[in-house]
């Protein structure tokens, strides 16, 4: 083969064999830097567009009063929580102390209906000889066909009824283990007045023990409900004040972007730089100049006092309303969730005075600096997309998540890894090493969507049940109520980088000299101690390059949690302490894989999406370039 590299040979248009075996694979290498560089220019430039985009529509949230209201939708969301949690707590303890009760007024719902559509044509003859009866009810003859339509209809009735599934018409199972009552029920809805439509006496007074029994929490829970109506019905008021102001100004917005591109045409632009150029000119004019914003806000402006006014008559009437529940409970879940409304309620009424305070500071002209809008995307805890309302976009939970996925993975892969590679290299005999190192490796060959779908029909629903067993409650997190979860998405992604940290932790742990070992042995410590003392802590450097390398690959995996984490985009609720792994969550990597197929080309949402990618790009950057600078410390240790 050395011939072959020789400069003295045959040429081919002036360049010998190592000329052109050069050239082909320097070529390649130039040609995938030139592709490299112009991913990261395009990424790069789509990204940068988006902030003065974001900074344009951040200012038209302000100027149409948006913004405003948006505290009162927020104020009211806060509230809508806390009355959901009581009508849940509500319906707990209603089956926990009446379930029987509400069984057999559900269930006498379901035979209504059941008879209903199968005897129509006997309740319409029903009808009709009630009718007759009433206009002449001495006739011994309309007496008797009405008795006869009468006789007829129960004994369909009965027959229906004798044939229905009990698990049909007890959909939710409240009547299983009271057999006396689904029996009587039976019974009493034979007698069961369609015409009249009552409830049978059997039905009347099961409810009538519901209505008793709950009554001091039903009125309690009626009161909550209604205590926010006037700060509901305001929101809803400047809702559309707002939603119209918004629709007039992208109208006029529209309008001035067509002018724009008219005038484009009559100069004859010739470049995509300078027609994008020009209609956000023609924007930031109708935005700053023309549209008369400060006329069609004016409503909000006046509407301060009746916000404060709203606000205050729901702190009175939640604080009263909350007063009333009751205490005492025979569901343990309806107790936690009243105890939470009432330690919410505090911090609910505090928000609510700070917000009122900070919408009453609001002003449709107040200056929005370029660096609050970039802030916004960076922390901002919204992400919410194709909104009637307003779309935000902010990173916060979705770094949040990314990062609680990436620690619980790192947390279970580390501890493996590292042992299987220092037990691999170090300890195992050579039949164990045949064995287990192909099949750690081996891993890396399993789809990830594959990995996705264990993590759904397997591991997740087995953590769910798992987390059900009494003894184990003590556990954060447990009873787990979602299998899609953070914990379940960071046990996969550990899973799937075991063999990057064990293959790179095993090449560290060869690139320790022998004759350390060897010295170590000889100076008569045992084989134990020659590994904890000596190898691992030579070849730490390599260790902690494999592991965030190991990190790179977690944090850039996109289809295991997309399909497993629960892609909820929130910040959990790290009031859980460590239960919050329960808790589902969305990631960077997820949002693009999810939206990017559903969004045009130039929009906002689109550039937001190539922002994400560029942090995701910076943050894998980062992570790749601190591996490396701790190889290169361990060449040349």
């Amino acid at each position: 083969m050395a011939k072959h590299f020789q400069r003295k040979g045959r040429r081919f248009l002036g360049v010998n064999l190592q000329g052109w075996i050069r050239g082909f694979f320097g070529g390649n290498a130039a040609l995938s830097i030139v592709i490299l560089f112009l991913i990261c220019a395009f990424l790069v430039k789509e990204a940068v567009m988006f902030f003065p985009q974001h900074h344009r529509d951040l200012e038209l949230y302000r100027k149409t009063g948006q913004e405003y209201v948006g505290h009162l939708i927020k104020e009211v969301d806060e509230y809508t929580i806390l009355v959901s949690a009581t009508n849940q707590a509500y319906y707990q303890e209603l089956d926990a102390g009446y379930g029987a009760q509400r069984g057999v007024v559900d269930s006498s719902g379901g035979i209504m209906d059941a008879l209903e559509d199968e005897g129509d044509d006997l309740i319409g003859e029903l009808e009709d000889a009630l009718d007759d009866f009433e206009d002449e009810p001495d006739d011994p003859e309309i007496a008797a066909a009405y008795k006869k339509a009468q006789e007829k209809w129960k004994a369909f009735a009965r027959e229906t009824i004798a044939g229905l599934d009990r698990k049909e018409v007890d959909s939710f199972g409240r009547l299983e283990g009271h057999d006396d009552q689904w029996e009587a029920l039976k019974e009493s809805m034979v007698d069961w007045d369609p015409v009249e439509g009552d409830p049978t006496p059997f039905v009347a007074k099961a409810k009538a023990e519901m209505a008793a029994g709950m009554s001091a929490f039903d009125a309690a829970r009626i009161e909550l409900g209604s205590a926010g109506n006037t700060l509901k019905d305001l929101k809803n008021k400047l809702v559309a004040e707002a939603s119209q102001i918004k629709k007039e100004a992208v109208e006029d917005m529209s309008a001035a972007a067509r002018k724009a591109a008219i005038l484009e045409g009559s100069k004859k632009l010739a470049t995509e730089e300078e027609r994008i150029a020009a209609v956000a000119e023609a924007e930031k004019i109708v935005i700053r100049e023309s549209f008369p914003f400060a006329e069609k806000t004016a409503a909000f402006g006046e509407s301060f006092e009746a916000h404060e006014s709203a606000a205050n008559e729901l702190k009175e009437k939640l604080a009263a309303a909350v007063a009333k529940l009751p205490s005492d409970f025979k569901s343990e879940p309806a107790a936690e969730l009243i105890v939470g409304v009432k330690e919410r309620t505090p911090d609910f009424i505090e928000k609510l005075d700070e917000s009122v305070e900070e919408a009453s500071q609001w002003k449709w002209d107040a200056p929005l600096g370029f660096w609050g809008s970039t802030m916004k995307f960076f922390f901002g805890r919204d992400w919410v997309t194709n909104s009637s309302w307003h779309d935000f976009y902010g990173l916060l939970p979705l770094i949040t998540g990314s990062l609680l996925i990436s620690l619980i993975a790192l947390a279970v892969a580390i501890p493996f890894s590292i042992g299987a590679a220092i037990y691999v290299n170090r300890l195992a005999s050579r039949y164990e090493q045949t064995f287990i190192k192909p099949a750690i490796e081996m891993i890396q060959a399993i789809p990830s969507v594959v990995l996705g779908f264990f993590g759904i029909m397997v591991l997740g629903e087995g953590l769910r049940e798992l987390s059900q067993i009494g003894a184990l409650s003590w556990v954060p997190g447990f009873p787990m109520q979602e299998r899609l979860n953070i914990l379940n998405a960071g046990l996969l992604l550990a899973l799937m980088a075991v063999p990057t940290i064990f293959t790179l932790c095993e090449d560290a742990l060869n690139n320790v000299p022998r004759s350390y070992s060897e010295a170590s042995l000889a100076l008569g410590a045992s084989k134990l101690q020659t590994v904890t003392k000596v190898v691992v802590p030579t070849a730490i450097s390599g260790i902690l390059a494999a592991v965030l390398l190991g990190l790179g690959r977690i944090i850039g995996e996109t289809m295991v949690v997309l399909l497993v984490a629960g892609n909820k985009i929130a910040i959990p609720d790290f009031g859980e302490g460590l239960g919050v792994i329960a808790q589902p969550a969305h990631t960077m990597t997820g949002i693009i894989a999810q939206e990017m197929g559903e969004v045009s080309a130039g929009t906002l949402h689109f550039r937001a999406l190539f922002l994400v990618g560029l942090v995701l790009f910076t943050i894998s950057l980062m992570i790749n370039v601190a591996a490396q600078r701790i190889i290169k410390r361990l060449g040349h240790a």
